[in-house]
């Protein structure tokens, strides 16, 4: 078992070989981080301002999930939404904003071959399909 010190870590999620773990912090800066489980190595920062965005406000991550092998679905609170990016361009492909509340949680299904995202936020459950 390895430790880091790190700033506060919501949760982890390892699904995609070889053993990435993306892990969602909360914090302003480089808060989505994709790390290497084996050498504990950082791999990369997903950005999260959506390009061409005048939305400047910063989402403060509480979970985010591999989101089958080509997408990471996140969600937070402070814009209150949940985010889908694409994996191999790191780009926002779909966003579910303006929740009554924080996306505290979400989670990934495939049904018939077609990806589904699910969030909670408040009393509220949100269901978005990824047409790709």
């Amino acid at each position: 078992m390895q430790q880091k010190s790190s700033p506060i870590v919501n949760s982890v999620l390892m699904i995609i070989p070889p053993y990435s773990a993306l892990i969602p912090l909360l914090r302003r800066d480089n808060a989505l981080q994709v790390w290497d489980f084996d050498s504990g190595r950082l791999i990369k920062n997903v950005p999260l301002q959506i390009q061409n965005s005048t939305d400047k406000k910063v989402c403060h991550l509480y979970c985010a999930k591999w989101a089958g092998t080509d997408f990471i679905a996140c969600g937070g609170s402070d814009n209150n939404a949940m985010r889908i990016i694409e994996k191999s361009s790191i780009q926002t492909i779909g966003t579910l904003d303006g929740l009554n509340r924080g996306c505290y949680t979400l989670d990934y299904i495939e049904i018939n071959n077609v990806p589904h995202v699910t969030c909670a936020s408040g009393s509220n459950v949100y269901f978005m399909s990824l047409n790709v």
